[in-house]
């Protein structure tokens, strides 16, 4: 996904949305901030399924660090209100047209996560 936001941010918008966490309790390395640690250290940590917004917020940034992601990152707040708007647990793709229509909905992750189709719907679809 950071290829396609890198290749078309200038035609589109993107924008990664936190909704919950995908695996609770699983252990991941995750870039350590801290006072006294050195840049690009990185600690072992178990994620907990998140339920407040600062909670996800936290967890959005450290998703956005983790993958070196440099798209904008928003957070789905604790009513879940867009994950189930858009049926996007665990992950999905989609396209919003300027109307404010779904253009593209891609299947369920992650197996139905495909960034080639995203892709070849930009190539088809943008000016």
């Amino acid at each position: 996904m950071e290829r396609l936001y890198q290749t078309y941010k200038d035609q589109a918008e993107f924008f990664l949305i936190y909704i919950r966490e995908a695996h609770p309790d699983s252990l991941l390395y995750v870039p350590q901030d801290s006072e006294g640690t050195e840049e690009g250290d990185e600690i072992l940590m178990k994620l907990g399924q998140t339920n407040t917004l600062a909670e996800r917020s936290e967890r959005a940034q450290q998703c956005v660090a983790t993958l070196k992601l440099s798209i904008p990152a928003l957070v789905d707040g604790e009513d879940n209100r867009v994950n189930r708007a858009y049926a996007a647990w665990p992950d999905r793709l989609y396209v919003i047209g300027s109307d404010g229509r779904i253009a593209y909905k891609g299947g369920r992750g992650p197996s139905g996560f495909r960034p080639a189709e995203v892709e070849h719907w930009l190539k088809t679809h943008l000016p």
